[in-house]
């Protein structure tokens, strides 16, 4: 091959690929002298665990290349073309923690480690790149990963078995779809026409409303389908499909290969077969449970859930998604269950009013962990008279009690801001007041605690009307005090969100406890996670954004909303990630040691590459908060002395 067309192929190569593609035309010429292809054989050890650093960055251009701790016989990586390999080594030094070997027939461009450091020290842009990437082996080393081939939560539908559907226009009758969905031994028949789906026939369909109704034979399918059908891209990873059936409570997908036409339905029962790692199995259970001994030992489980779901490569931010959901589903079936006992009980103490059962703090965020604590209120719409008013706190005091108590039950643990206790049970117009005290009157002192918590706050059960006109009631307030020059309350709950200072000291070390049970340790959650929350939070009632209490969402918005925040929003995101994704893991090893999960982490025990991964996010929530100092006009009278 002729040294131009090898030029060529490099010269490609680094125009497609991260972060090489971020470069200027004019820097990805300069590396040119420095890159080498080199080829592989299947099989062929490129890198051997335990050798000395690699002698530069290898950037996959065809083939496949697997990174696996052989000692431990531990899957780390799978790169393929346009993935990098080496970075870790060159960046950390010492002994390879891994064996890079060749799957198939290999090519692979390798830049020089002297120009790779170079461009790693003097590139922000291109060392947060890389920076990420040791943020992802940092997560791996200690991790197992399932390298029996089995499918994995990663996985694209296209790569899954799937039969073609049946399809047929909407004039077929329902004898000759019922015949062609029998001799194909599927549940369901796509109505399609001119290349658009119009709906979906399946066999409840055909029983429900065809035999059941009487109707012939000659039916046509248009007038007993479903529709609009939900679809999937064939290109979807399996855990958002699995994620999708849930949010939108279907039992079947309609997958459409790239030229959008349908190429194979998907159901939740075909989902039973992938290794059982389902969440949509999971919820079933948790909905068709009759006790709460089956919810407690659901709960239980979850753990181990996560922990596959983890090993399987899933983003800290799909796990909370994941625990999310389960908990919101256990928490709902808790509350069917106990609202139907006490109407049983006494039908006539039962009052009419619509109500709305609430999360607050983590889980009104949608990011609970393992050690998260109940907080939770009880929202019921204003009854009309003094009797209705007394008859409805006496009904919805017992509700609560039983609801939190079984909660409890099923490992959920207590806190003060729970829906047992009064001012966290009010009618809609009493919570209104309630807020509005809160932004028109409260002083900085006040706006901690549980007032934060209310401000995190979702519907998951009941009448989320309530919850929209709560929510209204408190964007107007916020309207009407932004009127102020002074901003008064978007101030003291910024100063609030600057009490908590990451643990850094000004020489980056480590700040930690000196004494106690948790001495020579720091609390990632009070230190690290909540200054996020609560940043988060103030930037997001500012922009006025209630549609979302989650943190991402609000940092997303917050990015859009205020533009010369960007750039310090976009590197907190991926702090915040790392920060959730580190204490998640020690949650998980925890358990998996038989141990109750905390939030404090002892540096001393960490490898280097976490603590300096720690340092680096920690850095970053400290310029969110001075961004937040400068922003809001925080001067000394504002700040509360920092620890």
């Amino acid at each position: 091959m002729s040294t131009s067309a090898i030029l060529n192929r490099i010269k490609h190569l680094l125009d497609t690929t991260p972060p090489f593609d971020r470069l200027t035309e004019e820097e990805r010429g300069s590396l040119l002298p420095d890159v080498t292809l080199e080829f592989f054989e299947p099989g062929e050890v490129i890198l051997a665990q335990g050798s000395p650093p690699p002698k530069g960055l290898y950037i996959v251009e065809s083939g496949l290349v697997r990174l696996m701790d052989i000692d431990a016989q531990r899957l780390i990586d799978k790169c393929g073309e346009g993935d990098t390999f080496g970075a870790f080594g060159l960046i950390k030094g010492g002994a390879l923690i891994y064996e890079a070997k060749a799957v198939e027939p290999t090519v692979c461009a390798l830049l020089k480690g002297e120009r790779f450091r170079s461009l790693y020290e003097t590139n922000r842009e291109f060392a947060a790149f890389f920076d990420s990437d040791l943020n992802y082996y940092a997560r791996r080393l200690g991790t197992e990963v399932d390298v029996s081939g089995a499918y994995r939560l990663t996985m694209r539908l296209a790569a899954l078995p799937h039969r073609r559907p049946v399809t047929g226009p909407p004039s077929t009758t329902a004898q000759e779809a019922a015949r062609r969905m029998a001799a194909a031994r599927v549940g369901a028949f796509l109505v399609v026409e001119d290349h658009t789906i119009r709906g979906i026939l399946t066999d409840r369909d055909l029983r429900n409303r065809l035999v059941a109704q009487g109707l012939p034979p000659r039916t046509p399918v248009r007038e007993l389908m479903s529709s609009p059908v939900l679809t999937v891209p064939a290109e979807t990873p399996l855990f958002e499909t699995m994620m999708t059936l849930i949010d939108r409570d279907v039992h079947r997908l309609v997958v459409l290969d790239e030229n959008g036409r349908p190429c194979g339905i998907l159901t939740d029962r075909d989902l039973a077969h992938f290794r059982g790692q389902d969440p949509v199995a999971t919820v079933d259970r948790i909905e068709t449970a009759s006790s709460l001994p089956e919810l407690s030992n659901i709960r239980a489980e979850t753990s181990e859930l996560l922990l596959r779901f983890y090993r399987q490569d899933v983003r800290p931010e799909q796990l909370m998604r994941i625990l999310s959901i389960i908990y919101d589903r256990i928490a709902v079936r808790v509350l069917e269950l106990v609202e139907a006992e006490l109407a049983g009980e006494d039908p006539e103490a039962a009052v009419s009013l619509p109500w709305v059962w609430l999360r607050l703090g983590s889980g009104g965020r949608r990011e609970m962990t393992l050690a998260s604590r109940q907080h939770n209120a009880l929202l019921y719409a204003d009854p009309a008279t003094p009797d209705e008013a007394a008859r409805a706190e006496t009904w919805f005091a017992r509700l609560a009690e039983r609801a939190n108590a079984a909660l409890e039950r099923c490992g959920f643990l207590n806190s003060e801001t729970v829906a047992r206790t009064p001012a966290c049970r009010l009618p809609l117009r009493t919570f209104k007041k309630t807020f509005r005290t809160w932004i028109f009157e409260a002083g900085a002192g006040e706006l901690t605690g549980a007032p934060i918590l209310f401000f995190d706050l979702r519907g998951i059960y009941g009448a989320m009307s309530l919850v929209d006109a709560l929510k209204q009631d408190i964007e107007d307030a916020l309207n009407m005090q932004a009127m102020d020059p002074d901003r008064a309350f978007i101030q003291m709950m910024a100063a609030g969100a600057l009490k908590q200072a990451p643990p850094l000291s000004f020489f980056r070390r480590f700040v930690l406890e000196r004494s106690g049970e948790h001495r020579n340790a720091f609390d990632i959650r009070t230190r690290g996670i909540l200054p996020v929350v609560d940043a988060a939070r103030v930037l997001a009632l500012e922009a006025r954004f209630l549609e979302s209490t989650n943190t991402f969402d609000r940092l997303r918005h917050a990015a859009d909303a205020f533009p010369d925040l960007r750039g310090v929003i976009e590197t907190t995101l991926e702090a915040y990630q790392f920060l959730f994704d580190f204490r998640l893991e020690h949650h998980l090893r925890a358990v998996e040691g038989g141990e109750a999960p905390d939030n404090h982490i002892i540096p001393a025990q960490l490898s280097p590459i976490q603590r300096n991964l720690l340092r680096k996010a920690f850095g970053t929530v400290a310029e969110l908060q001075a961004a937040l100092t400068r922003r809001y006009d925080l001067g000394r009278g504002w700040l509360s002395p920092r620890n």
